[in-house]
């Protein structure tokens, strides 16, 4: 099972470099539909854990054959989208929907480009492909950055407010590490004990600087997910019966949001700072991942149809 935002096409929305636990392959994510189908009420059961509520929005860009959203501020949401061009990222803000493209992956057949954060003024992060190769990049209204430690492989994640750019790298003997970019220069980082190669992914920042990700643990050669505090401490953490958890977002009241496997089923979940989990399923959705969660507790992420189609959604807590 694949779960895909760190993530191999059926890759999701975003080129994120990891995922399952023993996987080397390389995976992306998926902008709008109608902003028209709204599910209310409870959400599916998950034995053991507390159960978020939520008032979903489901969407997918028009003509697209994926969609996901990936990053959200509280003016604005971005992802990326599956056409028969290839991948697209995109960003929603004030009903106007705009297509971005790396100009550097747009050569045929590797069009391929994944906007997986977006901040409060507006700029950009996420990941695009030349060939094979994947790359972060930072985007401030149009002028594309390459965030790229190792000139290897890399893969950007979020941003905050501060324009700080989180991701992952790879350098030449393929060892992932974290990194943080700010102004030209990077922050690199691994959770203590991590598994060469498959190592630490980055994924989430807030405006503090505090980082969520995931990393293979050389002890049990499990995923875990981990929190990195802005002083650089570091703290692991574990859905309650998971088999592999994964962080993907934080906000700046440490709310974190992520996606889990469990008894083969991909759900996301929302946690209090790595200690309180609640489970978060988009109803009738085989799979479901959150990616992002901003200031007033809005989440973002894809889900996956019975027909096996992805879309993206946005969920406002129902409270």
């Amino acid at each position: 099972m694949d779960i895909k935002r760190t993530s191999g096409k059926r890759v999701s929305a975003r080129q994120r470099d990891s995922f399952i636990a023993q996987s080397n392959q390389t995976t992306i994510r998926k902008p709008w539909k109608s902003l028209a189908t709204v599910v209310f009420g409870l959400l599916l059961s998950v034995p053991g854990l507390t159960q978020a509520q939520y008032n979903f929005t489901t969407f997918d860009v028009p003509n697209a054959t994926a969609t996901s959203v990936n990053g959200n501020s509280t003016n604005a949401i971005a992802g990326d989208f599956d056409d028969a061009a290839g991948l697209h990222g995109f960003v929603l803000s004030k009903g106007t929907f705009t297509k971005i493209d790396v100009p550097d992956a747009l050569d045929p057949g590797v069009f391929a480009t994944s906007v997986n954060g977006i901040n409060a003024p507006g700029q950009l992060a996420g990941t695009y492909s030349v060939g094979s190769t994947n790359h972060a990049f930072f985007d401030n209204n149009g002028n594309f950055i390459k965030l790229d430690p190792a000139n290897v492989k890399s893969q950007g994640g979020f941003i905050n407010a501060k324009g700080q750019v989180v991701g992952t790298y790879r350098d030449s003997s393929q060892y992932r590490h974290g990194f943080i970019w700010l102004n030209g220069n990077f922050t690199t980082f691994n959770v203590p004990g991590d598994a060469r190669p498959l190592g630490t992914v980055a994924f989430g920042i807030n405006d503090i600087g505090a980082v969520v990700g995931d990393y293979v643990a050389a002890s049990d050669g499990n995923r875990h997910g981990f929190l990195r505090s802005s002083k650089g401490d570091f703290k692991t953490f574990d859905v309650p019966g998971a088999d592999i958890t994964i962080g993907e977002g934080i906000n700046n009241a440490g709310a974190i949001v992520g996606a889990y496997i469990a008894d083969g089923t991909i759900h996301g979940f929302v946690s209090n700072n790595g200690v309180v989990f609640t489970t978060v399923d988009v109803p009738d959705s085989k799979e479901t991942q959150i990616f992002s969660i901003n200031a007033i507790g809005e989440i973002v992420g894809e889900y996956v149809d019975s027909t096996d189609v992805q879309h993206g959604f946005i969920g406002v807590p129902s409270h």
